[in-house]
Parts: structure tokens; C-alpha cells; sequence
């Protein structure tokens, strides 16, 4: 059974008394160490949590750079190619023409020697009847 004499409340304050000083000596360097590395870890944190959000911004921003430039390059493309239209047909008309003007120069060599063709041939039709007589009636006329 449990006196109630003065040992009890000797030891209650021996209990407390032996609280407080466990509290000062260990539990509060402790507790203020955990509190430390807890805000220690919550700064490591937000700073990561900032270099992430700037690595993104600078992804974002390396995008539409990329983006920007790919529609400068389609655009410069585009022009390139509308110039090089622009020239073939420049170059195509051009070659049309010589070639309208040296069909138009044969024509005529050759009406000129057609012509001097048909004027030899002329000349000596005489020939040509008395050698095609020969041949089919056998004799020279």
C-alpha cells in the first residue's frame, strides 16, 4: 500500500525537478537541432523548388526561340524557293525565245534551200524525162 508521508512528495519533486533538468540539458538542444535541420531542409526545398521553376522557364523560353526560329527558316525557305520560281521562269522564257528565234531562222534556211532544191530539180526536168522514157520504153529518145 502507498504511504502518503512526506517521501512521496519528495520524490515527486525529485521527478519533476529531474524533468526540467533533463529538458533543459537534452531535450531542448535536441528539439532545437530538429527544428533547425527542419527549416534548413524547407529552404533546400524552396530552393529547389526556384531552380526548378527557372530551369523550366529557361526550357520554355529555349522552346520558342527553337519555334521562332524554325518559322524564320520556313518563311526564309518559302522565300527562296518563290525566287528561284521567279528565275526558272525568267530563264525559261528566255530559252523559249532563243529557241522560237533559231526554229524561226531554220524555217527559213531551210524554205531557202528547198527553194534551191526545187529550182536545180527544175533545170533539169528535160534530163529526168528523157533518162525516165529511156528506162520504160527501152530506147533514148
Amino acid at each position: 500500500m502507498i504511504n502518503l508521508d512526506i517521501t512521496l512528495i519528495i520524490q515527486i519533486i525529485e521527478a519533476l525537478l529531474l524533468t526540467f533538468i533533463l529538458y533543459q540539458i537534452l531535450i531542448k538542444p535536441v528539439m532545437s537541432y530538429i527544428k533547425e535541420r527542419e527549416a534548413h531542409f524547407q529552404s533546400l526545398e524552396r530552393e529547389t523548388q526556384e531552380l526548378l521553376a527557372s530551369a523550366e522557364e529557361t526550357v520554355r523560353k529555349y522552346e520558342e526561340a527553337l519555334a521562332k526560329a524554325r518559322e524564320e527558316g520556313v518563311r526564309k525557305r518559302e522565300l527562296l524557293k518563290e525566287e528561284a520560281r521567279k528565275v526558272e521562269k525568267e530563264l525559261l522564257a528566255k530559252v523559249m525565245k532563243e529557241v522560237e528565234e533559231y526554229k524561226a531562222k531554220w524555217a527559213q534556211e531551210f524554205a531557202k534551200q528547198l527553194e534551191g532544191v526545187r529550182k536545180q530539180i527544175q533545170s533539169n526536168i528535160e534530163m529526168f524525162a528523157s533518162l525516165i522514157v529511156e528506162r520504160v520504153l527501152g530506147r533514148k529518145v
